[in-house]
């Protein structure tokens, strides 16, 4: 299984490396990485009283990790984005003069996840995922100014000495020895205490995200953004489990030609040995573990008290087009990362999704479909698409994507071929401008000769 929250990946294979500008690995990485470094000891430094070497180790950990992440390709350094960011960034510090935001940084991470994130030493995540959900710089900026707040607020500090004291309570101490007097049950009892107390500098309580919301509308209304979108914000987060791998594929439509329809046996199942009513789904929210902004209408009812803002849906309207470049690219580049990886499932679900919902162009799907059946054929020849298309599986709950690997897999390598030939008859009229497109299209001429 994959799990996407955390996408750290070595890769070193493009398709057709000329054409991809490799924006993963930065030209000034030595100079990010020591900026890290700096900004952790800062934060480190300022670490003091009971348990503190404790939780200076759990920062250390931290950065260790991140710089690590950052050399395996975890975020995207791409110039339009980063322009786009900084003007609303800029904005909201000019805004907000008070802030010393001389070591702020927020960088983007390849995560489909619609999340952002505050570490609590000057270093912030946006995730790409969360991009192509938003509609308006103003959701964008009032997100941003939430994670701002949880520096100000010291929340990772506060958070990680509250569950280290935790665990070294005397309680705790008690909880243990109860475990080992247990004569049975200890597994069970042991992972539910771990759980219990496992840091993670990114989980908050809703009252701590509260906080945050409250003092981060304060920032935000000193901007010219619309205050009524701050809620339209929280509101996409709220349905943020309905965002991630949900939208209906239905591949028998989308590889249904009238040269070559649709085989029902390509979703035919195998009947399996194992069942579950207990699914999994690598990219839910819902769980205790992911799901890093609970409770999100105690936050937006409170949000509406304490400051008495009025919705206005003519808000939205006025500000989604200003928006409408940043979220094209950030949709791009969340495929193009999947595709980089040759995580051919997820290529397929991204591209379907963002077409239906008109998030990128017919000249960008139809060449990137195209890019899908090589790259399937080609692994499927080599006896590699195992490497990049798990199995359907039948403990997964992630319905949608199990079709497309039930799908990807139930192909034979003539079925292929013949695939791409219907489909290049019904784009053949489409005049798509693609350099890959072309190579695609010599490559399979001999075989379907």
């Amino acid at each position: 299984m994959r799990i996407f929250c955390i996408c750290i990946f070595l890769f070193s294979n493009f398709l057709f490396s000329q054409a991809i500008n490799n924006e993963y690995i930065p030209p000034n990485i030595d100079a990010i990485e020591s900026f890290l470094k700096r900004i952790n000891q800062n934060q480190i430094n300022k670490i003091s009283g009971e348990f503190s070497s404790k939780i200076k180790k759990v920062f250390k950990d931290r950065d260790e990790k991140i710089r690590e992440a950052i050399e395996d390709s975890t975020y995207v350094f791409n110039s339009k984005i980063k322009e786009d960011l900084d003007q609303i960034l800029q904005h909201i510090y000019k805004s907000n003069p008070e802030i010393n935001t001389t070591d702020f940084n927020f960088f983007i991470k390849n995560s489909i996840i619609p999340n952002a994130a505050c570490y609590g030493d000057g270093m912030f995540e946006i995730n790409l995922g969360l991009l192509t959900k938003l509609e308006s710089n103003d959701e964008l900026a009032f997100i941003i100014c939430h994670e701002i707040a949880h520096k100000l607020l010291n929340h990772s500090i506060k958070g990680i000495t509250k569950r280290i004291r935790s665990i070294n309570s005397e309680e705790t101490k008690e909880k243990v020895k109860q475990i080992k007097r247990n004569k049975y049950g200890q597994t069970r009892a042991a992972l539910s205490l771990i759980d219990e107390l496992s840091i993670d500098i990114l989980d908050y309580s809703k009252e701590v995200e509260a906080e945050a919301d409250s003092l981060g509308f304060v920032l935000f209304s000193k901007t010219k953004y619309s205050k009524p979108l701050a809620l339209k914000a929280l509101e996409k987060l709220r349905r943020v489990d309905e965002m991630v791998l949900y939208h209906d594929v239905k591949i028998d439509s989308v590889f249904n030609f009238k040269s070559y329809p649709f085989k029902d046996y390509w979703l035919k199942e195998t009947t399996s040995l194992f069942d579950t009513s207990e699914k999994i789904n690598d990219f839910s929210l819902v769980s205790d573990t992911l799901k890093t902004h609970p409770e999100i209408e105690f936050r937006v009812n409170k949000l509406i008290s304490d400051f008495n803002i009025v919705k206005d849906v003519n808000d939205l309207k006025a500000a989604e087009y200003h928006y409408k470049n940043l979220r094209e690219i950030s949709n791009m580049k969340s495929i193009q990362f999947a595709f980089d990886l040759k995580f051919l499932d997820l290529v397929l679900y991204q591209l379907i999704e963002k077409y239906d919902n008109k998030e990128i162009t017919a000249d960008y799907y139809y060449s990137k479909i195209a890019e899908v059946l090589y790259l399937v054929y080609k692994a499927k020849k080599s006896h590699e698409l195992g490497k990049y298309v798990p199995q359907k599986n039948s403990f997964s709950d992630e319905k949608q994507l199990n079709i497309i690997r039930l799908f990807i897999h139930n192909l034979e390598l003539n079925e292929i071929a013949k695939m791409w030939s219907a489909f290049y008859k019904s784009i053949e009229g489409k005049n798509i401008e693609s350099d890959n497109l072309n190579k695609i299209i010599e490559f399979f001429k001999p075989i379907n000769k």
